[in-house]
């Protein structure tokens, strides 16, 4: 029994971090980033020596590089420069404003108002 559920536990949490990956990924590819497939065994093991799903700054040639690493869903790195990056983060609080939004309206419709009824 302790098996199956560590077993169910290790799935959830391998589907939670395929799914941080693809949003993550979708944003990225949108703001900019070039996504570079791990299709050589040392990409593989580049890729695999990478901190996964950290987006991460490096200085190269006197420019800012952004990398994040994703094994889980594409199996690749993405890239981008200081614009991409720019980019990326408005995409990323757009986003989160947006679930934000949702939640409240959701979480406001499931209110009971008892007699003072839905002020709207």
């Amino acid at each position: 029994m302790a098996v199956l559920a560590a077993t169910i536990v290790l799935a959830g949490c391998a589907t939670m971090r395929r799914r941080e990956a693809w949003d993550t990924g979708d944003l990225l590819a949108t703001a900019g980033f070039d996504a570079k497939p791990a299709d050589t065994p040392e990409r593989i093991e580049q890729l695999r020596a990478m901190p996964p799903l950290k987006l991460f700054s490096q200085s190269k040639n006197g420019h800012v590089v952004y990398r994040y690493a994703d094994p889980y869903s594409c199996n690749c790195l993405y890239v981008g420069d200081e614009q991409a990056y720019r980019e990326y983060r408005q995409l990323a609080l757009s986003k989160e404003l947006a679930e934000a939004r949702l939640e409240g309206e959701e979480a406001a419709d499931n209110m009971d108002w008892g007699r003072w009824g839905p002020w709207r």
